[in-house]
């Protein structure tokens, strides 16, 4: 019969990239174990590992309650999924992305593993989620830049975050000073102070890595109280409308599913629902 393994191995014939043990052996992504690949829970953010720094964020942010108040999760920039995998010991599922059509092999990892996975560019199209689909979204150094395209990857992240609901944000703009991070953490100042995303706390583990976790409005009395109506709210959208993609490879949604676009001082075109 076959054996028995965890989500935390998989059988190396299944999914046989040994490349990316040699790549991320500093980070103890994965490791070749036998037949197996064996997956310690490392990261390039989890220097103490995943199951403490899951401990760390709930730690700094009680409310989150791992399985009581946080049951689904989107983390994007997943690596081999390591964060989905133990957040299941917590009763939490989590939809693990990766954002480049370079990670199609951690993807094979995290799905043989058993753990929700697939690729998307976020910004580009939408994702194929309705509107407050999850109670948290995770980034741990994911190289997403939220603010790029007017804010765009940032604004699809709102539509798919619950009111309530919280973003987790691990990477070096949180806390490296280099001029490159400080210019990065501005502009993410600037777009989340601009959807009304609340600053709850940023913090630093014993290993020094930043997090900061936003919270999303839950309800729209200050978008409607802002001095600037920018980006605007859109009426009427419908966030179970189904999406299409027509031949001319852009996307268009239903009439009462439109994006409500606005001239934005230093982001161009930007939108929220």
């Amino acid at each position: 019969g076959e054996d028995a393994c965890l989500s935390s191995s998989i059988w190396y014939n299944n999914v046989p990239h040994p490349k990316l043990v040699e790549y991320k052996k500093d980070q103890n992504w994965v490791r070749k174990s036998g037949n197996y690949f064996v997956f310690p829970g490392g990261g390039t953010q989890f220097k103490a590992g995943v199951t403490r720094y899951i401990r760390f964020i709930e730690q700094i942010m009680p409310q989150i309650k791992w399985g009581t108040h946080a049951r689904t999760v989107l983390d994007v920039g997943c690596g081999v999924a390591s964060f989905g995998g133990y957040l299941l010991d917590r009763n939490v599922i989590t939809m693990s992305i990766a954002p480049k059509d370079e990670h199609e092999a951690q993807i094979q990892f995290a799905l043989e593993r058993g753990i929700p996975a697939f690729l998307a560019v976020i910004g580009t199209q939408k994702l194929p989620f309705p509107d407050n689909s999850f109670d948290v979204i995770h980034c741990a150094r994911c190289r997403v830049h939220w603010y790029a395209d007017g804010g765009k990857p940032l604004l699809e992240l709102n539509r798919v975050l619950r009111p309530g609901g919280y973003y987790i944000w691990s990477a070096t703009p949180v806390y490296r000073r280099g001029k490159r991070d400080e210019d990065d953490w501005n502009a993410m100042v600037t777009l989340t102070k601009s959807i009304c995303w609340r600053t709850v706390v940023k913090s630093k583990d014993i290993n020094r890595i930043g997090v900061v976790i936003y919270q999303k409005p839950t309800s729209n009395s200050c978008y409607t109280e802002r001095k600037n109506n920018e980006p605007p709210l859109c009426s009427g959208s419908n966030g179970h409308s189904p999406w299409i993609i027509l031949s001319d490879g852009l996307l268009h949604w239903w009439a009462m599913y439109d994006l409500c676009h606005v001239k934005v001082a230093g982001y161009g075109d930007i939108g929220i629902r």
